[in-house]
């Protein structure tokens, strides 16, 4: 399962990229104002949304390059290359357009309050140990799920639910008469 969730990551990281250097959207949508970015500048700032999002591609960094089909030296070099590539400050600017979509100036004079308050400053400290142990949580959660369903699978593959299996190799050669 670890595998399969450090790849997952290694794809959405690497579509994210990919799609942070295609050719810019265009939108029919007024820039926002200057107010309005400074607010979403400083929630992300207060929220450490950016800085999560960096950190976690650090801490991914080793799986993803044990993935890899490289040659081991190369898998150091891409995780060397990798974390030395990671600008909190330009992965800012790439999400100050999602905020800028979908929270108003009213949700994010909100969340801002929130975030300056005593609790959102609680909150903002506790989320890097919250999620590390939700994401724990998750993988021991999703293995035995994948358990569970595997011993059904096999099960009906053992009372033949599903056909005979493996198939008989059937032999593609003409026969001789």
């Amino acid at each position: 399962m670890r595998r399969w969730t450090a790849l997952t990551a290694f794809v959405l990281i690497f579509a994210f990229l990919g799609y942070g250097q295609s050719a810019p959207a265009t939108s029919s949508a007024a820039q926002p104002s200057a107010a309005k970015l400074a607010k979403i500048r400083e929630l992300l700032v207060l929220s450490n949304a950016a800085s999560m999002a960096a950190t976690s591609l650090k801490a991914q960094a080793g799986s993803i390059k044990k993935m890899l089909p490289l040659p081991p030296r190369a898998q150091d070099d891409f995780e060397k290359e990798l974390l030395a590539a990671v600008d909190v400050d330009e992965l800012m600017s790439l999400l100050i357009p999602i905020y800028d979509r979908h929270l108003s100036d009213e949700d994010l004079d909100g969340l801002l309050a929130f975030y300056r308050s005593p609790t959102g400053k609680r909150f903002t400290k506790a989320l890097p140990l919250i999620t590390a142990e939700s994401r724990q949580v998750g993988e021991e959660w999703g293995q035995r799920l994948g358990r569970k369903v595997g011993e059904k699978i096999s099960e009906k593959l053992a009372h033949g639910d599903y056909g005979p299996w493996p198939p008989e190799r059937q032999d593609s050669s003409p026969e001789k008469h």
